[in-house]
């Protein structure tokens, strides 16, 4: 990381000498430099929790544990291959790690894709949510499956629940990790909501750009999210993937109902509401597996998505504003993503003084956005069997040089989102 600061440093140092700025233009876009400042409060703590992270070397050591696991599925069943595929990846990695007894619970709206799921085995159970079923407080997508299978699935109370999407499957580790964190949970007493890593480099061989792309998101994973998790408090928000919790506590959380404004991020929306009811987050180790988009276009749809509910839950969630803020700023501080981007594009051909402060804090944040980067790209690597150092080497300098365009993407997802409203909740190809 101290090297990338000097590079950055020493880019800007090297560069044609900067003018003086005398002109108020000068002086507008010398200030605007602040821009490269946005990213400085996720880097900072993000930073804190990698530094923190510790890959756990007791997961071998987990014992059978007394409660039944749950994987739910949550489908709209147009990606039916997926979800057969996430189905035999559980009773695959649940017959290597027999830890619990578990049930597979596919909650799938109706359509002419249930046939195609296994209504005859023991270890699956398949809850059709009908086309006519309306949530009470209207909600829509994925938030009202979740409603319908909190109010007709007959697991017991006390079973554990492990919220998947359609295309996230379980690993040994992840098994280890769930089993540790439920038995440390019951025997506490707390009762807290899980949330681990998610690795993306199942499809690499098919997809190497957009893999590369969502590495970012396991070293965030091991960032800020490891971070708010050690602290109790979903400041950024939680993944709708690899939500552990046990069904009672669901229950009296009252589901992922809110309605229209709590139904595009459905899992944040529920995440600030669960903070200020007092229930409290902790870190699972493990990871579960899912896989990057299939084209820059979902990509985008994807994040687009993200964005506006994003936005919806830092204005319209009913929790007091401190629950909101740290979301709030953040999604404001990616809203203001494409104007750094332009504004980098610009300082090329418009080169004014700039405050040495200004850089290295900027330097900084962009170190720990590479480090994160690096980080989720190794454990990728890792997982996925990559031994050659060359390739390692090679995939990792094809990491680092692809961040701005990676970073690139995101901006324009913001903007995207800013410019035009979302009328559904798109499924994007898996």
């Amino acid at each position: 990381m101290v090297l990338v600061n000097f590079v950055l440093i020493g880019w800007y140092l090297m560069s044609p000498v900067a003018k003086a700025s005398t002109t108020i233009f000068d002086h507008v876009w010398s200030w605007a430099s602040l821009l490269w400042l946005c990213p400085l409060l996720s880097g900072s703590l993000g930073l804190l929790g990698t530094m923190a992270y510790r890959h756990p070397d007791d997961l071998d050591q987990a014992q059978p544990i007394n409660r039944a696991l749950c994987w739910r599925v949550v489908t709209a069943g147009k990606n039916i291959d997926v979800v057969l595929s996430t189905i035999r990846r559980c009773q695959s990695e649940m017959a290597k790690s027999p830890l619990a007894q578990y049930i597979i619970e596919v909650v799938i709206d109706e359509c002419d894709n249930v046939r195609r799921l296994p209504m005859d085995q023991k270890d699956v159970r398949i809850i059709v949510v009908p086309q006519d079923y309306q949530a009470p407080n209207r909600s829509r997508f994925k938030a009202r499956a979740l409603h319908y299978a909190l109010l007709h699935s007959p697991i017991a109370d006390t079973t554990w629940i492990v919220h998947l999407d359609e295309e996230t499957q379980p690993t040994s580790s992840s098994i280890k990790g769930i089993c540790k964190f439920i038995a440390e949970e019951e025997e506490s007493e707390r009762l807290r909501i899980g949330q681990g890593a998610i690795l993306y480099h199942r499809e690499w061989k098919k997809h190497p750009f957009l893999t590369l792309a969502d590495n970012f998101r396991t070293g965030d994973d091991l960032a800020r999210f490891y971070f708010q998790h050690k602290l109790g408090i979903t400041f950024f928000g939680l993944h709708g993937s690899y939500i552990v919790i046990r069904n009672d506590v669901e229950k009296a959380t009252g589901g992922f109902d809110f309605g229209p404004h709590g139904d595009i991020t459905e899992d944040s929306f529920w995440a600030v509401k669960a903070m200020e009811d007092g229930l409290r987050c902790a870190w699972v180790h493990g990871y579960l597996e899912e896989q990057s988009c299939m084209s820059v276009l979902d990509f985008l749809r994807q994040r687009r998505r993200w964005f506006q509910g994003l936005v919806k839950v830092s204005v319209h969630a009913p929790v007091k504003l401190r629950w909101r803020l740290c979301l709030g700023l953040n999604t404001i501080l990616w809203g203001l993503s494409p104007l750094g981007m332009f504004y980098t594009l610009g300082n090329f051909f418009h080169h004014v003084y700039i405050s040495p402060i200004i850089v290295i804090l900027a330097s900084f944040s962009s170190a720990a956005f590479v480090t994160f980067n690096v980080t989720g790209l190794k454990i990728n690597m890792d997982e996925h069997g990559i031994i050659s150092l060359p390739r390692r080497v090679l995939l990792t300098a094809c990491q680092v040089l692809l961040i701005p365009i990676f970073s690139a993407m995101e901006s324009f997802a913001a903007l995207w989102a800013m410019c035009t409203a979302t009328k559904d909740f798109q499924v994007v190809k898996k």
